[in-house]
Formats: structure tokens, C-alpha cells, sequence
């Protein structure tokens, strides 16, 4: 039986959030056409005549996370007054993301880099590039502190930001694995005395 789409003037942005929780929960390969037709509410072909091909759902549910739910996790890590408390709250941010109610586990970029994304090089090497960039929003936000001469000159910024975010990546996979939410933050907490104030 055919299934009939949704008027031509259906939410596309609605659509997307719906694409990407599909994709999010089960991974690129594993989610299937007719997965994302019963997730979306729209036909095939209406998705391919919003959307393009399913890759390109793909990395438009990729921007979608970016934006509309890993933009918090940057914005704590900014937003406070110095980079031991921006990064716990980065952190903290993070967990909360990883573990919200209603929505899949762990973070969609992390997920999706573990042989769960199209295998193009193109895809590959952007969400391989999104994942350097939290490394470089660390580096940066440590990079403040030295400027405002609080943590001692020659500090070894990009080592600790790569840490940082190793240890984030990490607590996506353990949140995926259902690590309750206290354990998780108990994961970054002995990494954060490396930042030694000097005011």
C-alpha cells in the first residue's frame, strides 16, 4: 500500500528533527528508507524532492544537532568567567545532552563517527573536521585565560584541549551505554587540576 505524504507545505525543519532523531538512534546504514518514511511521516519521494538522497538528509541532520542541540555545549563553555569553570560547565552541559529524556543517548557526531555515517570521503572528513573544532573552541578558551595572565605562561594548550575532548568523546560512548548521569561527571572531574589558576 502506498503511503501518502504530507501536503507540499509540510514543516520541513519538523521533518529534519525527525530524520535526525532516526539517524541519531540507530545510525546511517542501519537506517533504512522506509525507516525514515515511518519516522518523517512523509513518502519517499517527498523526501528525496526535500531533501535530495538519503546522504544528504544525512549531513543536514548533522548541521540540525550542531545548531539547534550541541550549540548549549559551546555556549557553557564560553559563557563563564574562566576556563576551569567553562569547561565543567562544558562538561556538565555535554551530560545533560547525552542523557536527555526522549532522545537518544550519547552525541550524535560521536555516534555517527563510529562507522554509522556515509562512508564518502567528503562526510567523513567533515565530521571529522566538526570534531576538531570543539578541540580548537577548548584551546581557545584556555587561550583566554593565559591572555588575561591567569594560568602561568607556556601552557600546553593544545595538549589539555585534545584531552578535553577526548574525555567528552568518551563520555558520549559511556553515556550510550547507560552510565547514570553522576558517574559520567565523575569522569572529567580529576582532569580539570591540571588548569592551575595563578590568580
Amino acid at each position: 500500500m502506498t503511503i501518502k505524504g504530507r501536503p507540499r507545505g509540510f514543516d520541513r525543519s519538523e521533518t529534519l528533527d525527525l530524520a535526525l532523531m532516526a539517524f541519531w538512534r540507530n545510525g546511517y546504514e542501519a537506517t533504512s528508507m522506509a525507516d525514515l518514511v515511518s519516522a518523517m511521516g512523509i513518502n519517499s519521494p517527498s523526501i528525496y524532492a526535500a531533501y535530495g538522497s538519503k546522504e544528504e538528509l544525512f549531513c543536514e541532520a548533522v548541521q540540525r544537532y550542531r545548531t539547534h542541540h550541541a550549540a548549549e555545549v559551546l555556549n557553557a563553555l564560553n559563557g563563564a568567567s574562566d576556563a576551569a569553570s567553562g569547561i565543567a560547565a562544558m562538561f556538565e552541559a555535554a551530560i545533560q545532552l547525552f542523557t536527555r529524556s526522549g532522545y537518544p543517548r550519547g552525541c550524535f557526531i560521536v555516534v555517527a563517527a563510529g562507522g554509522n555515517a556515509p562512508a564518502t570521503a567528503e562526510v567523513q572528513t567533515e565530521l571529522a573536521r566538526m570534531r576538531l573544532e570543539r578541540s580548537n573552541d577548548v584551546a581557545a578558551r584556555i587561550e583566554r585565560d593565559l591572555a588575561e595572565e591567569r594560568l602561568p605562561p607556556q601552557y600546553p594548550t593544545r595538549v589539555l584541549a585534545d584531552m578535553y575532548v577526548a574525555i567528552l568523546q568518551g563520555i558520549s560512548v559511556a553515556a550510550r551505554d547507560g552510565m547514570y548521569r553522576s558517574r559520567l561527571s565523575g569522569l572529567y572531574k580529576p582532569a580539570l587540576t591540571l588548569l592551575k589558576q595563578t590568580t
